[in-house]
């Protein structure tokens, strides 16, 4: 792994996020060596799904996003990588942080889909901690385009950008390239992708979180059920929650 750039959340946002956040990175990029022909296999497999899930998929989204859900489960690639444990050691020493994948399986992976002049996802902040960002493929002049970042605090950002009032040049844009890939702490970030004009990209995301602190997490019940099924993820998140982030949260609190 070589690191092309490394921010924190105080040179992203001027604060370093107090106790809410899980580390003080707010991304970093860097070359990944995951294998290609495992990659390649990945992209193959998640086409194929795209195209058996279009019409399910018909309805509106939250967040307008074109996705596949709980890919670790459907992609065996997917799922040696969410447990690699020298991957997760790597991302741990970027993040300043021990991580751990995402509990909830209709989180804990997806693929992402983004064509030539779609609406870009809407603005927002992810609910797992981190999430790694793995382009699979990207064409067109702009070479699969940028996820966009908010220069200052989430909050202040989400009013401006209800308001109208959020330049792109309040946006910092965070390369997405075939070959790298971005840790995001996207929790306390607001961001949302750069409009394609010309080209594709297909991004696989791979959430995660803090092993010492579970319960910083923004995926709530209400949220997760936007897109899933009660019966796909009610028992995970609840077992999630009285086994590992209250038990978590008070020893952090009584300790």
């Amino acid at each position: 792994m070589q690191v092309l750039e490394r921010r924190t959340l105080t040179e992203v946002t001027g604060g370093d996020g107090g106790a809410e956040a899980a580390a003080d990175l707010a991304f970093a990029r860097y070359t990944h060596d995951y294998d290609d022909e495992g990659l390649e296999s990945v992209l193959a497999r998640a086409r194929e799904l795209h195209a058996e899930a279009a019409q399910a998929q018909a309805g509106e989204r939250h967040l307008g996003l074109d996705h596949l859900r709980r890919v670790q489960d459907l992609v065996p690639e997917v799922r040696r990588l969410v447990h690699d444990r020298d991957r997760l050691d790597r991302l741990s020493d970027l993040a300043g942080v021990e991580l751990e994948p995402y509990p909830i399986p209709t989180s804990c992976s997806g693929v992402n889909f983004y064509r030539p002049g779609q609406a870009p996802i809407a603005l927002h902040r992810d609910g797992p901690a981190f999430v790694e960002l793995v382009p699979l493929h990207a064409d067109g002049g702009q070479e699969g385009g940028s996820t966009l970042v908010f220069r200052g605090p989430a909050d202040v950002g989400a009013v401006r950008a209800a308001q109208g009032d959020l330049p792109a040049a309040e946006l910092e844009a965070v390369p997405q390239r075939v070959g790298a890939a971005v840790l995001l702490q996207g929790r306390m970030l607001l961001h949302t992708a750069e409009l394609l004009t010309d080209g594709h990209r297909v991004t696989l995301v791979l959430s995660l979180r803090s092993r010492a602190e579970p319960w910083k997490d923004t995926n709530t019940l209400g949220r997760l059920l936007r897109d899933d099924r009660p019966e796909d993820v009610a028992e995970a998140w609840e077992h999630d929650v009285e086994t590992r982030q209250l038990p978590a949260l008070r020893r952090h609190l009584l300790g």
